[in-house]
């Protein structure tokens, strides 16, 4: 769903007249924000330049975010090199360092045509078939993110540091956040800390890799989506998220962890899959707490909104967490 932004047209078609002149725009037609997404805040671009219409895709820092802090620069760097090393993502066009265009730095990238399938969706409950396939090319594509070489984003150290710097950010976004004291969050990043695992390899990981962030054409996944959350790290970290937060008709686990096994060549080990799924229910509580406090603290936008509902259910989600958390002492 897109709503259409008029006043943006024409300070942008100003600003990339100016300062990206290899676009040769010579219109903005229209500018359309894409209501879903809960982290940047991103526009399909109409536009006309020399070879005639096109559309583009603007992804714009937010003022208020869940996930900071943000850094448009370092995902379009990334998406660069992801594009270069082969992986099926949009291609990157301009980044405009200028905050005061539309509200905040932006990127430009190429549109992805396709379509995306939801975590229930109908039309995979109806088509045994369908599901397989697209079962197959998630894992597949999940395999080929983890063999990508990274020279882009900053890696952890190796052994226990890698899970403990991802402790430690999440650590830092509770304190910032926090409207009133969770004993629970903090016994479970205290425990965290303590039981960090080694890596068994350390891999650029996507780190919100789910159905919604991919778009299909032809039975192929024509492009991944929404890079912000993207680290080096553990790649059982991405597993796990799969099977928690992105859990769904793909989550890998039992077939699908023995193919990404097969092609990958990592042990899926139990006890280090554990400690991963209960990190990423920590981190996707403090996601829920951060858009509740900054609702609370001034920000109205819709992405908040949607989600603070989770720290809305907060005694559920505690109590997820809670068993998730004895389950993992008591394995």
């Amino acid at each position: 769903m897109a709503e259409t932004t008029s006043e943006m047209a024409a300070p942008l078609e100003k600003a990339l007249k100016s300062n990206a002149p290899q676009l040769q725009v010579e219109r903005v037609l229209k500018v359309e924000r894409f209501t879903s997404g809960l982290s940047s805040q991103s526009y399909c671009i109409s536009v006309e330049n020399a070879e005639g219409p096109t559309r583009w895709v603007m992804r714009v820092e937010p003022e208020f975010g869940v996930i900071p802090p943000y850094d448009i620069g370092r995902e379009y760097r990334l998406l660069g090199e992801a594009g270069k090393a082969g992986l099926p993502v949009p291609g990157v066009l301009h980044l405009e360092e200028d905050a005061s265009v539309v509200g905040g730095r932006f990127m430009l990238m190429s549109f992805v045509e396709g379509e995306i399938y939801k975590s229930m969706d109908p039309r995979l409950a109806a088509d045994a078939e369908l599901t397989t396939r697209v079962q197959e090319r998630f894992v597949e594509m999940l395999a080929r993110i983890h063999e990508t070489p990274q020279g882009v984003l900053p890696s952890y150290a190796d052994g226990p540091e890698s899970a403990r710097g991802e402790v430690a950010v999440c650590r830092r976004r509770l304190l910032e956040t926090e409207l009133l004291p969770s004993p629970i969050m903090r016994h479970a990043l205290d425990v965290l800390d303590e039981h960090a695992p080694p890596a068994q390899r350390i891999a650029l990981l996507h780190g919100d890799y789910r159905l919604p962030n991919l778009m299909w054409k032809d039975g192929e996944i024509s492009g991944i989506l929404d890079w912000e959350l993207a680290r080096v790290g553990d790649p059982l970290s991405d597993l796990a998220f799969t099977q928690t937060i992105g859990r769904g008709p793909c989550s890998v686990e039992g077939e699908l962890a023995a193919r990404y096994s097969e092609r990958t060549g990592i042990e899926i080990d139990d006890r280090r899959l554990l400690y991963y799924r209960l990190l990423e229910m920590v981190k996707g509580s403090i996601i829920g707490l951060a858009g509740a406090y900054d609702l609370a603290n001034g920000g109205c936008d819709l992405r908040l909104l949607s989600v603070a509902r989770i720290a809305a259910a907060g005694q559920a989600m505690m109590g997820i967490l809670e068993a998730q958390l004895e389950e993992f002492l008591e394995a």
